[in-house]
């Protein structure tokens, strides 16, 4: 079993594609709805350029985002200290 306090989630942003799944997954078990705009991470993505993915404080670290992540963009790493 994993310490979730040991896990952190690392952005690979020139990986991010802007496909949005880790957002519908996000939104979906947490929200029980496909819904971008109530996941607990943004992705920003101006003027076509790489996508900026950032975690909102609502996050709880499930790690599902990452886990979802077809493009390596989001990857799971334990911190050890």
């Amino acid at each position: 079993m994993v310490n979730k306090s040991n896990i952190q989630i690392v952005i690979h942003e020139d990986k991010c594609t802007g496909c949005i799944i880790c957002q519908l997954v996000c939104s979906f078990i947490n929200k029980k709805q496909f819904n971008p705009s109530l996941a607990n991470l943004e992705i920003k993505n101006q003027y076509g350029l790489k996508p900026e993915i950032t975690f909102l404080d609502d996050c709880v670290k499930c790690l599902q985002c990452a886990k979802h992540c077809l493009y390596g963009a989001l990857e799971i790493k334990e911190v050890y200290k």
